[in-house]
């Protein structure tokens, strides 16, 4: 057990950002939900984090999670009781109880969503997620690879606005409801049995992020002793020359073309929808989903999510190795390169240097 105290919600908030992969939401955002955050932690107290072992197998855990785009939320600010007017609105119509909170997706917002939750309620949080980085769509968890239930489930907005969704199409229906809501949802979905959440969901990511936001605080370490730190290495640093974006479908996509700055006359490509997905040099694909690409500004170190990252920027890009429930073939295809529409298989990561 830990109790997770306002003066670590710093770290984690970089922690999480790292594994959004450049999606989730960028600093900007998470960082607007780790002041809520704390101020909610100095009116409640700490925020009791349970291992998986820890946990009573028969209780339920709540899954909360943002739908949509974390930048629309500049323009149309949360209250920070969204999740649970979600929740309330959600036991209004399945009477299974919430005894703790479970990740949905541990990168970006989504990675400090839960504990705002549980901090609100009292609830300890079990650190177990469906995702151990972050993925576009609702259904890319191993939650969902195990069968287990996400509807139904309930969206709210800050206006006011709710809705109780149960599909067996609930990504198309809940993205649907969500642009009626003006851009951005908060979710709370059906609560999992904690037996079959630890079973099927990926253990230790919040001790994970809370890890990576220690070793990317530390600026006085160079960005590949970081990486190496971490697991992962440096690919490359590099400064933006092109950057191509367009909707498709539900989903953001884009092309980012670097000019290496550690090698003359060559060049990485960054294709992207949402997150960062594949690195490319020469064709060759370098790092692809589900291990993590992450860009950093070459000279603050923060990281630069994929919306905003410009022409001009020099950056650092990092790749991290993705979690190993994700690496099976039963489980790769559902978030390996052709799971995103690139004609690509999966590279195996070389690991650090």
């Amino acid at each position: 057990m830990h109790l997770l105290r306002p003066d670590e919600v710093d770290r984690l908030a970089l922690g999480v950002v790292m594994l959004g992969s450049g999606g989730g939401g960028g600093e900007q955002e998470t960082h607007a939900f780790a002041a809520m955050l704390r101020h909610e932690m100095r009116q409640s107290g700490p925020v009791t984090i349970l291992e998986p072992g820890e946990a009573d197998p028969d209780g339920y855990g709540a899954r909360v999670g943002l739908l949509g785009a974390p930048t629309v939320m500049i323009e149309k600010l949360p209250s920070g009781l969204e999740a649970e007017e979600a929740l309330k609105a959600l036991q209004a119509h399945d009477s299974t109880p919430a005894t703790a909170v479970i990740g949905w997706e541990i990168g970006g917002c989504n990675g400090l969503l839960p504990l705002l939750l549980a901090a609100r309620l009292g609830l300890p949080y079990v650190d177990v997620d469906g995702m151990g980085r972050a993925f576009p769509r609702i259904d890319q968890t191993t939650y969902d690879a195990a069968g287990l239930p996400t509807t139904p489930l309930a969206i709210t907005e800050p206006s006011g606005n709710r809705a109780v969704l149960d599909s067996t199409g609930i990504e198309k229906l809940a993205r649907t409801v969500m642009v009626d809501f003006g851009g951005w949802a908060m979710m709370v979905a059906k609560p999992l049995k904690l037996a079959d959440a630890v079973e099927a969901g990926i253990t230790g990511s919040l001790a994970r992020a809370l890890e990576l936001g220690e070793i990317w605080s530390r600026h006085s370490d160079s960005v590949g002793e970081r990486a190496k730190a971490s697991g992962g290495f440096l690919v490359t640093r590099g400064k933006v020359v092109e950057v191509w974006r367009e909707s498709v479908g539900d989903f953001p996509r884009g092309t980012v073309a670097l000019r290496r700055l550690d090698a003359d006359d060559a060049y990485v490509r960054l294709e992207m929808q949402g997150e960062y997905l594949v690195a490319l040099a020469d064709g060759e694909a370098l790092v692809t989903t589900p291990d993590l690409l992450c860009c950093l500004d070459a000279e603050t170190g923060h990281p630069l999510s994929a919306e905003r990252l410009g022409f001009g920027a020099v950056v650092d890009v990092v790749a991290l190795p993705s979690p190993a429930q994700w690496l099976p073939a039963e489980m790769l295809g559902r978030v390996d390169p052709r799971a995103f529409g690139y004609d690509l298989d999966y590279v195996p990561f070389r690991g650090a240097e």
